[in-house]
């Protein structure tokens, strides 16, 4: 028998229980912590990414991440969320300083979701900012808030976020600390001169991209990483002595595990230049034979194909902006050929590299 079809059909869920029963929109998965890209740990990135974004505005130079057993703490030193918002953006969708580019214009999180997730997941959720001496303290459990105080605080401005990822969802649950670690390290690396104290450990990186492929690189690099920076993007890049390319990309400080239009553009730029400094018509393959890079971009209300953000969709780096392509083409292409001219023992190596490809 085919059911009625009528206004009774028609659900309407609020914020907190549509994240909760479709948690795979907001965090790509659950998992239990076992995987790197189990959802806890996007958990913990959606409350950094916040605290980098102040940094990267220029508020705030310590962030503090503590794991203890399955809580997490994230305490920044920026300008802490303004007091008579902070329950708004804790649990009112579509709210967020980040829908205004002023305030916010290279963001990762522009769609204020976030942190609401953090929260609807969260069986135990506590954030508080500290403002102009004052101190507000929201605590939720599921996305409900228990408790609203406000008092007055001699803390240095910042926010501060505890929570408890909720074993409703994600089971019996385990945080890895060494999977933490390398995304504390990638946060580094890419926010040069930021210290991010992780169970009391420092992290705090002075040569960006080029520390990154120091960190991975399994074999010694064939001649002296190549690091180029400039307005908005960061290149670094060596070969070894594999058999594979392999990338490290990012946008706006995201990790981008499944590329974009970012890596297709560096992989067209790097070969065309390759050839053209040469003058030689090498194949793409023997170029790219051994390659480890990483590639920093910023970009203004960048695009990802999913709410986890781990590949980018967008064409251009703004809305009065080049393309993607042209802005990483013409870097490259100067910056590129600048450092090769300038350093023919790095190029005759590159060189040999290349033709012992084909």
């Amino acid at each position: 028998m085919v059911e009625n079809y009528s206004e009774d059909s028609i659900k309407t869920l609020d914020w907190r229980e549509h994240i909760r029963k479709r948690p795979g929109m907001y965090i790509g998965k659950l998992g239990d912590g076992s995987f790197r890209d189990d959802g806890i740990y996007v958990l913990i990135k959606e409350i950094v990414d916040n605290s980098i974004d102040e940094y990267a505005m220029g508020f705030g130079k310590t962030i503090e991440l503590d794991c203890n057993d399955r809580q997490i703490r994230v305490r920044d030193y920026g300008r802490g969320i303004p007091i008579g918002k902070l329950l708004d953006v804790a649990s009112k969708m579509n709210t967020g300083a980040k829908y205004d580019s002023k305030v916010f214009k290279k963001s990762v999180g522009l769609n204020g979701v976030g942190i609401k997730a953090v929260n609807a997941l969260s069986e135990n959720f506590i954030i508080r900012s500290y403002r102009e001496k004052e101190c507000r303290e929201l605590i939720f459990s599921k996305g409900e808030l228990q408790h609203d105080k406000q008092e007055a605080s001699t803390q240095p401005n910042g926010t501060e976020v505890i929570f408890i990822p909720d074993s409703e969802l994600f089971g019996d649950f385990h945080f890895n600390t060494d999977y933490i670690e390398t995304m504390v390290k990638n946060y580094s690396f890419l926010n040069r001169g930021l210290k991010i104290k992780f169970n009391g450990q420092n992290f705090i990186s002075t040569n960006g991209l080029a520390d990154l492929l120091n960190e991975n690189l399994n074999t010694e690099a064939l001649y002296p990483i190549i690091h180029l920076s400039g307005e908005d993007i960061e290149i670094a890049f060596t070969h070894g002595d594999s058999y594979i390319d392999e990338y490290f990309t990012f946008v706006n400080g995201q990790h981008t595990t499944q590329g974009g239009t970012h890596l297709l553009a560096f992989k067209e730029a790097f070969a065309k230049t390759i050839r053209e400094f040469y003058k030689k018509d090498f194949d793409v393959a023997d170029i790219k034979t051994s390659l480890i890079a990483a590639l920093s971009i910023r970009i203004e209300e960048p695009v990802f194909e999913s709410q986890t953000k781990t590949k980018l969709g967008s064409k251009d780096v703004g809305p009065n902006g080049p393309s993607i392509r042209n802005f990483i083409g013409d870097f490259i292409k100067e910056q590129l050929d600048n450092y090769l001219h300038k350093n023919p023992q790095t190029a005759e190596i590159l060189l040999q590299k290349i033709l012992e490809s084909e």
